[in-house]
């Protein structure tokens, strides 16, 4: 019995053991987390602290260093940001400079960052009052428009006066669409009546015996009487020719 209760203390033994670490672990974890809490409370209060004390000098007196390190701390993130305004505003004017627009009185590509029109000499501001007026105008025409870009023309014009667009007909006098054709209805033909058997008698056919020739017809007598021809006349097509033709013009025959 005492070998068997030596082994049941030494197991006993290193079970505690192991819950003791296991104990220690979780509490130095337990630990770590409220230091970081702790730390993150404390920069909470450092930073409305700084701002409640920075310029009173009871407090800076014997901390100089900390408040003109963070002081330089928020000059360099101040500057930092400046230049990142810096670079967005030139950004962004790069895309205005980009954009064109179309003078409605001249039809000239203006920059939307230029101050006059270059094909007119009109202000930008009164370029761009007349663009805003013509959407309203735009929308209760009821005369042609121009197929680029859908602003008003008048009729007979042969350019778009807001994008330049050239017509292929003056405006307001292209043709209409044919008109289909119409089709007229054809009429049924008409059903023959047909004739009951009751109401005619068969009339017997008759045929009228074809008269016999007076006589047969000679070939030799026909080519006899048949007109030579003339001098001057190819004997196998017929095609005139001039005297000394060697050959006939119309079929080659040698003359």
């Amino acid at each position: 019995m005492g070998l068997f209760d030596s082994f049941q203390t030494s197991i006993n033994r290193g079970a505690s053991a192991a819950g003791r670490a296991t104990s220690t672990m979780r509490l130095k974890a337990q630990m770590s987390d409220a230091l970081k809490r702790r730390q993150s409370l404390a920069a909470q209060l450092g930073a409305s602290l700084y701002e409640a004390t920075k310029d009173t000098p009871e407090f800076r007196a014997g901390r100089e260093a900390l408040y003109d390190g963070i002081a330089a701390i928020d000059a360099e993130r101040a500057q930092c940001q400046a230049e990142i305004d810096r670079i967005e505003a030139e950004s962004q004017a790069a895309q205005v400079a980009a954009t064109h627009l179309t003078c409605p009185f001249c039809g000239s590509s203006v920059g939307a960052g230029d101050l006059f029109c270059a094909g007119c000499g009109k202000p930008m501001a009164e370029i761009q009052a007349a663009l805003s007026a013509q959407q309203p105008v735009a929308a209760a025409w009821n005369g042609p428009t121009c197929p680029d870009c859908g602003s008003p023309v008048n009729v007979g014009d042969m350019f778009c006066m807001n994008c330049g667009h050239r017509f292929e007909a003056p405006a307001g006098t292209e043709p209409s669409p044919a008109a289909e054709p119409v089709v007229e209805p054809v009429a049924a033909p008409e059903t023959e009546a047909v004739m009951e058997p009751s109401s005619f008698s068969p009339v017997e056919p008759v045929y009228d015996a074809a008269p016999a020739p007076a006589h047969a017809a000679d070939p030799v007598a026909e080519q006899e009487s048949a007109p030579a021809p003339a001098a001057n006349v190819c004997p196998t097509c017929g095609t005139p020719f001039e005297p000394g033709d060697k050959f006939c013009m119309g079929c080659g025959t040698p003359l």
